[in-house]
Parts: structure tokens; sequence; C-alpha cells
């Protein structure tokens, strides 16, 4: 993606996340050249991964853990709200996201 229009898009940005907004509740990010999305609450200190609720991902639900297009997240805080579904992530399941 060309630099400037990194700059035109996030507040700032790395090689793999950007950040899009951030204020004193929360810091919502993107992962650069994906439709994914990273919550984090800093109030809670809980970050949730954002996969839009299409076509282009089949989700399975179980009690302990979710499987989004055969990847395993095991989180057993998950829910839909925004036309995505929500998964609570630790900082070892983001390191392989981004």
């Amino acid at each position: 993606m060309d630099k400037n229009l990194m700059d035109a898009l996030y507040v700032e940005h790395d090689g793999k996340i950007g950040v899009l907004s951030s204020d004193e509740r929360k810091v919502v990010s993107q992962v650069v050249g994906t439709d994914l999305t990273l919550v984090y609450d800093k109030k809670e200190g809980n970050t949730y991964l954002l996969i839009p609720l299409t076509r282009n991902h089949k989700f399975e639900c179980n009690c302990s853990h979710i499987i989004v297009d055969g990847k395993r997240f095991d989180s057993d805080i998950f829910f839909r709200k925004d036309a995505c579904q929500w998964i609570e992530i630790d900082k070892e399941t983001l390191s392989k996201v981004a």
C-alpha cells in the first residue's frame, strides 16, 4: 500500500497494523491488507478481533473456541455485534493474526 494513502487512512501505522482512531476508551485498528479489525478496550484491557459477517468467512462456534475460515481461536468470549463476529483474543493470538 502506498505510504501517502496509509498516512491519509490511519492516525499511525506500522507494516502490519494501522490505527483508525484512538480515544480515552478504545483504540480501533485494522490489520493492513485484510478486512480484519481490532478493538482494544483501554478500560478493561481486552482486545477483540472483528471479522465481518459476510460470505467470505465461515464460522463454527463451540463452547470453548471458535473456528473462522479453518483457524481455531481459543476464546470463550465471542459474540456478534455491528455486522461483525467479535472474538476476545490475547497478545499471543494477536501476534499470529497481524
